[in-house]
């Protein structure tokens, strides 16, 4: 790393704009995002001197401030905001960069029309410049680039995905089920299966039979057990519908959709829960309703639409309050605060977060407890405050392991991580300790 160009009188006298950005940086970061940062930076080497097209995709605002504060300390870096198409004309027609190494752009949550045609029309002017241009963007703006600006998505260079920071799912967004299942351990989860698998074989009435089938569809899933909840589901989809119990298959599919986002296929979920909403409406169903904008806004939130997120997740909120769905309040508290720090407003999050914690314990409800718990060892990991976030995360750990989650594995692997750092912290303290004493 060439000192002098982190120097940043340096930068200021040769009109660079000071690029160190609050909130968190890469710690704790994804080993796959710190390759793909590596790759980048040495693409930018290569292009120094030459105009040079790279998008790198980046769905928290935060994360993205952090990635492009390494950037700016590797590189002597100009950051543009865009808002229109006009920003991005007259940036690159002026050419008055100030010396900058490289250009870092970023963009708004959504694409409008003026700034397609800008992009699209006028994309030869990022390689005119002389100058490699990074340019930062959510994935829900990417999508869009693809259908409005084909031409600029053609003319592209590099392309780039960073996932975000290693929170563990765990810890990210909550999902909510159609019907709720209060358990105390995991023993208590399976004594409930095996009831519910012995009246499965017992009842011959259909209705009965799709509202068991429901149950161990939802243990499956919090047991981890995949493949048996989509096909305990899709059994109770398919006798919901036989029946006509029109109001069981918008549970079902919705449930159904949470399953398809928890494989990775969001497309097919948003199907879904557009499906279950749809029903939902027609039926005048305000739970259901509230659950499918809540996992629709959740969506939102994966693809970096943080205005849609919020709007979804605040319309989910104001239907469970005025349903007395404190559960329910409970989860969107908990989205809405995963969204705040996504932002960089730790204070935000700090507050939304901790009504949704105290709505978790006043209820007793454990696993509502231990995903609060999990996040609130990462907001104090990335405060500085490395023994709390230790007790923190153990206390999620324990109560994830009594519930039998598979979230147990996730905690464990942030708690040894959090172990390690505390040691090399005392360690660092006793070394300059006895350094001083010298």
């Amino acid at each position: 790393m060439e000192d002098a160009r982190l120097e940043e009188g340096k930068a200021e006298a040769a009109g660079i704009e000071d690029s160190r950005v609050e909130g968190p940086g890469l710690e704790g970061a994804r080993a796959e995002d710190l390759e793909e940062i590596d790759t980048i930076i040495a693409e930018l080497e290569v292009s120094k001197g030459k105009g040079n097209l790279i998008l790198c995709v980046v769905n928290a605002p935060a994360y993205r401030d952090g990635i492009i504060r390494a950037f700016s300390g590797r590189f002597k870096a100009k950051i543009i905001p865009v808002e229109e198409g006009e920003d991005v004309i007259q940036s690159l027609k002026s050419g008055d960069f100030g010396g900058a190494e490289v250009l870092i752009w970023t963009m708004p949550e959504k694409l409008t029309e003026d700034l397609s045609n800008a992009l699209n029309n006028f994309r030869e002017l990022f390689y005119d410049a002389g100058v490699p241009s990074l340019v930062f963007s959510s994935q829900r703006f990417l999508d869009d680039v693809i259908r409005s600006a084909p031409d600029f998505w053609r003319y592209r260079g590099n392309y780039y995905e960073l996932k975000g920071l290693d929170r563990g799912q765990a810890f990210e967004a909550i999902d909510a089920l159609a019907t709720s299942l209060r358990y105390q351990s995991k023993e208590d989860l399976l004594r409930r299966r095996r009831i519910n698998e012995y009246l499965l074989e017992k009842v011959n009435d259909e209705k009965n039979s799709a509202e068991i089938l429901d149950e161990l569809g939802r243990i499956s899933h919090i047991l981890g057990e995949y493949e048996n909840a989509s096909k305990y589901l899709k059994q109770e989809l398919k006798l919901s519908e036989k029946v006509s119990d029109i109001l069981n298959v918008a549970r079902a599919l919705n449930n159904l959709g949470i399953l398809a986002r928890d494989t990775d296929n969001p497309a097919e979920a948003r199907r879904l829960y557009n499906r279950s909403l749809e029903i939902a409406q027609t039926l005048g169903d305000k739970s259901i309703i509230s659950t499918s904008l809540h996992n629709i806004g959740l969506l939102a939130q994966d693809k970096g639409d943080i205005a849609e997120a919020r709007r979804f997740y605040g319309e989910s909120l104001k239907i469970k309050q005025e349903l007395g769905d404190i559960s329910g309040v409970s989860s969107s508290l908990h989205n809405l605060g995963i969204l705040a720090w996504d932002t960089g407003d730790i204070a935000e999050a700090r507050q939304l977060l901790d009504e949704s914690l105290k709505i978790s314990q006043e209820l007793g409800n454990k696993i509502g407890v231990a995903f609060n718990l999990g996040q609130f060892a990462l907001l104090e990991e990335q405060e500085g405050n490395l023994e709390k976030a230790l007790e923190t995360i153990r206390h999620s750990e324990a109560l994830f392991l009594e519930l039998g989650s598979p979230m147990t594995e996730v905690a464990r692997k942030v708690r040894e991580r959090l172990e390690k750092m505390v040691v090399n912290e005392k360690m660092r303290e006793e070394r300059l300790l006895e350094a001083h004493r010298r």
